[in-house]
C-alpha cells in the first residue's frame, strides 16, 4: 500500500526555516537578560536562575514567558517584567523615587547597595491582591558590608524590599513595617523562617516551619488570630523569598 506514495518528491519547502516556529520574543529576551547580566546561557542553566523546571522554561520558548515567571526575573535578575513580556521600556529596573535608610553605619558611596522596593505588598490577613507586573517604585540604599555582616545573602541582586499590611504576624512586626526579603532563599523545607508565599493570585506573610512527617506548616505569630496551614503537596503555592530583616530593628 505505500509502493504508491514510494516516488513523491519530498518537499523541502515545508520544513524550510519559515515554515518551522521560531521562539517566543519573550524568551528570547529573557535568554538577553540573563547572558548580558549573570552570563548565564541555555535552558537549564535559566530554570536553575529562576527556580523553575527546564520543562516549564521549554514551554516557554514555545507559549511566551509567564506573568509569574516574569515577575520572577524582575525579582531575580532586576529586568522589568513589562520589557520581558512585551518588549515594552528599558531592560533594567530604575529607581523612581530613591530613598535612604541608615543601618546602624551610615553608608558611604564606595559602600552602598541599591535595594529595589517593589509595588506588591505581603498581606498578614486575608491576603493582597498579586498585581500583574511588579512594578518597582523605589530603593532603599543599605551598605554592603552590613548586609554581609547581618543577612549574609547568597547574592545580593536579589534582596528587595516590600511593605507589609495586617496584624496576623504581631508581634514579630506590625502593620506597614518594611521587611527585606530575600528572593534567592525559597525553600522551607531547608530553612524555616517567615516567607512571602503567593497563593490563588493574593501574597501572604506567614512562618512556615518543616513537621516531623515532612509537611510544611503555614502559621502566623499573632495568638489572637492564629490559624494553622499545612502544605502536603496538594496546595498550589509560589515562594517568593523569605523575610531577612523586618525595619523596626529586628532580625529574623
Amino acid at each position: 500500500m505505500f509502493k504508491q506514495k514510494s516516488n513523491v518528491t519530498f518537499n523541502n519547502a515545508l520544513f524550510s526555516n519559515q515554515k518551522i516556529s521560531t521562539m517566543h520574543p519573550s524568551i528570547e529576551r529573557l535568554y538577553q537578560a540573563a547572558k548580558q547580566i549573570r552570563d548565564i546561557t541555555g535552558q537549564s542553566a535559566v530554570a536553575r536562575l529562576l527556580n523553575e523546571s527546564p520543562q516549564t522554561v521549554k514551554n516557554w520558548e514555545t507559549r511566551g514567558v509567564s506573568r509569574s515567571g516574569a515577575l520572577t526575573a524582575e525579582a531575580t535578575l532586576g529586568v522589568r517584567a513589562a520589557w520581558l513580556l512585551a518588549g515594552d521600556g528599558e531592560m533594567l529596573t530604575r529607581s523612581t523615587a530613591p530613598a535612604v535608610i541608615e543601618a546602624h553605619a551610615p553608608a558611604c558611596p564606595e559602600d552602598s547597595v541599591r535595594i529595589p522596593l517593589l509595588a506588591n505588598g505581603g498581606s498578614m490577613g486575608p491576603g493582597n491582591d498579586v498585581l500583574d507586573v511588579d512594578y518597582v517604585v523605589g530603593d532603599l540604599t543599605l551598605s554592603s558590608h552590613w548586609i554581609n555582616q547581618q543577612i549574609r545573602p547568597a547574592n545580593i541582586q536579589e534582596l528587595r524590599f516590600m511593605h507589609a499590611h495586617g496584624e496576623s504576624m504581631a508581634p514579630t512586626f506590625s502593620d506597614g513595617d518594611v521587611l527585606l526579603v530575600d528572593a534567592g532563599a525559597r525553600d522551607p523545607s531547608s530553612m524555616e523562617g517567615i516567607y512571602v508565599l503567593e497563593v490563588h493570585s493574593k501574597t501572604y506573610i506567614k512562618r512556615v516551619r518543616m513537621r516531623m512527617d515532612g509537611s510544611l506548616e503555614v502559621s502566623s505569630d499573632n495568638a489572637n488570630i492564629k490559624t494553622v496551614d499545612v502544605l502536603n503537596g496538594d496546595h498550589e503555592v509560589r515562594v517568593i523569598g523569605r523575610v531577612v530583616w523586618a525595619w523596626n530593628g529586628r532580625k529574623l
